[in-house]
């Protein structure tokens, strides 16, 4: 984890915040999910790392830990694009949600 920011997620959510110049570990299952989060926080940096709503999900007992423990980088939690918990939202939606501009006029 070497910038400020570093995500851990799903492939999709991880490239858009790549685009944005975020590091960050694409996963796919509880296997690789933990082992990214142990990388990421085994070192105490100055930094934030989030992980998306299906990583918590998938490391609930590990985060729990983690946050307990108040330390570097700080833990907190973003949507994917799948949005809260299960509804997809496109990328006109997340772009509104990030900056409040709407890029496409509704009709």
């Amino acid at each position: 984890m070497s910038s400020v920011y570093h995500i851990i997620g799903d492939k999709d959510t991880v490239l858009g915040y790549r685009f944005a110049g975020v590091t960050g570990d694409v996963v796919e299952n509880e296997e690789q999910a933990r082992k990214a989060f142990q990388q990421a926080t085994a070192k105490s940096r100055n930094g934030i790392l989030m992980i998306t709503e299906a990583v918590e999900d998938m490391l609930q007992e590990e985060v729990m830990a983690y946050r307990l423990k108040a330390t570097p980088p700080f833990l907190t939690v973003v949507e994917d694009i799948w949005g809260k918990r299960g509804k997809r939202r496109t990328l006109q939606d997340l772009i509104f949600a990030a900056v409040g501009i709407r890029i496409v006029d509704e009709k």
